[in-house]
């Protein structure tokens, strides 16, 4: 998406906030320094206060002090959605790191199915699994625990839902069966997958990892269902996280970052989109018009299938790393470019209006004219 913000009023006037926000920080903190100095010299409430926060300090940061385990063989993680984009990266990256993995597929004769079985032919185990059908979910279950049966000197290290779908679209314009989708892969597929699992997690004791989005912190206007989705799974895992802590079973969100050129997360964009025109209205198409098209035109860069290959981004599998290996592990855990971390800081912290200017600015999508068109093909 567009990452240049044009010189505005706006603009100006969320410089000038944040500025004044950094000088009455800076102010603060050097007349807490001056305080804290006189406090010190002229009173031993304060010095015994002053030893008591430092001590309770060191504690702490002991306490949060975390180790990393090391990958071995007798690790096993499962994770789903491998046929293509994060799913068949991490699959790969988690078997030449030397852990035992799963590769969950939704078929198993998908190139990406394909493509890790000639890299790594018998070291890497795929197990057919739609998240959408229990009966489907429960076969990968059975499947799992007759492999660890098997092997009776291996763990279950790891369960990674990071199956997903992602429809890019105005609420208005998304049918009954775009926005069900997105909700029973993203969010009720991860439910599902969890549910089914569970058992074993609490017999090994291993970790969920639920891969959730940079949309669950802030939705972009035409990811509405999908930040819902990717939200509704941080927020499942915060109640999750405490019921499951007590059976020695860790879970933690991961949010990865934006790969849509070496993902098929929206590999059927363009057939969705003649699915969302073709349910207009006669008053939706007349209002829509021109923008309708040269919004899913400008969309036409990341839309369609995509060559399988592994994500190149060696920062994005140290983060995965530290999810997978720290003891204990942190409760979130995100991977993401600069530019990422400035704008959402700005989204969290800056008035509506203009944060609402940001993202704007930082989506980049064609401004909405009220003009009359039609789509290529003869959809009028």
């Amino acid at each position: 998406m567009g990452s240049n913000l044009s010189v505005s009023s706006y603009a100006l006037t969320a410089f000038e906030i944040i500025n004044e926000i950094y000088i009455s920080i800076g102010a603060g903190v050097l007349g807490l320094i001056v305080l804290t100095e006189y406090g010190i010299r002229n009173s031993s409430i304060i010095r015994t206060l002053l030893m008591t926060t430092v001590t309770a300090g060191s504690l702490l940061f002991i306490f949060q002090c975390t180790q990393e385990e090391e990958p071995s063989p007798n690790k096993v993680i499962f994770i789903t959605g491998c046929d293509s984009g994060l799913g068949f990266s991490l699959a790969q990256h988690a078997c030449e790191s030397g852990f035992t993995v799963l590769a969950g597929c939704l078929k198993l004769d998908s190139k990406g199915a394909k493509e890790l079985r000639n890299l790594f032919g018998n070291n890497i185990h795929h197990i057919e699994i739609d998240v959408t059908r229990s009966t489907s979910v429960e076969v990968a279950v059975e499947v799992t625990d007759r492999f660890l049966k098997s092997n009776p000197n291996y763990r279950l290290w790891a369960i990674i839902n990071n199956a997903g779908v992602m429809v890019f679209g105005e609420f208005e314009w998304l049918t009954e069966r775009l926005i069900q989708d997105q909700l029973n892969i993203n969010l009720a597929g991860s439910m599902r997958v969890t549910k089914a699992f569970c058992p074993l997690l609490r017999q090994h004791q291993g970790r969920l990892i639920v891969i959730s989005s940079h949309c669950a912190l802030a939705t972009l206007p035409g990811l509405s269902v999908y930040g819902a989705t990717k939200a509704g799974l941080l927020a499942w895992c915060d109640g999750l996280r405490v019921e499951l802590k007590k059976y020695g079973v860790d879970v933690i969100s991961f949010i990865p970052g934006s790969f849509p050129q070496h993902s098929n997360i929206m590999a059927n964009q363009v057939e969705n989109c003649y699915e969302m025109h073709s349910s207009f209205t006669p008053e939706q198409r007349e209002f829509y018009g021109e923008y309708f098209k040269r919004y899913n035109s400008y969309l036409s860069v990341i839309s369609g299938p995509k060559v399988i290959t592994k994500i190149n981004d060696l920062s994005l599998y140290k983060k995965f790393d530290k999810a997978l290996l720290e003891v204990p592990p942190k409760t979130l855990y995100i991977h993401e470019p600069f530019k990422y971390s400035i704008y959402h800081i700005l989204f969290k912290h800056t008035p509506v209006r203009i944060r609402d200017y940001l993202v704007t600015q930082f989506m980049q999508m064609p401004e909405y004219t009220a003009r009359t068109g039609s789509l290529p093909g003869g959809i009028a």
